[in-house]
């Protein structure tokens, strides 16, 4: 999963770096064009429903990565979770072999004085 996240997060990085053309900004070039043909004037480029869907992808870009950031976030959540779980969970097991080696030893004591009292009589 994580490393799905890095390489979702590097091909944006790419494709930003690359300046590559995201689909709104495709589709305002389209539709730039059709209205620059349909005026009889040569397209150019860059015209402003470019500039829009340029914009808006760079807004899905960003939201795309506050989203995996989040993802992240919670990921590195879930593994500090579970290792105090495990720490918590190691302290008790250490606990519970110190409540069973006393136990035993009381045991032990116990059928000594009750071999004690069985060999006197």
């Amino acid at each position: 999963m994580r490393t799905t996240t890095m390489l979702m997060t590097a091909a944006a990085f790419f494709c930003t770096i690359a300046a590559c053309d995201g689909p709104k900004e495709k589709a305002g070039a389209a539709k730039d064009e059709a209205a620059a043909n349909a005026s009889g004037v040569p397209y150019q480029g860059d015209g402003p429903a470019e500039r829009a869907g340029r914009a808006a992808d760079r807004v899905d870009r960003a939201a795309a990565k506050a989203l995996d950031s989040r993802a992240d976030a919670l990921e590195d959540q879930g593994r500090a979770i579970e290792a105090q779980a495990d720490a918590e969970a190691d302290k008790l097991e250490q606990q519970a072999e110190s409540i069973r080696d006393a136990a035993k030893a009381k045991a032990k004591k116990l059928n000594q004085q009750a071999e004690s009292l069985k060999s006197s009589s």
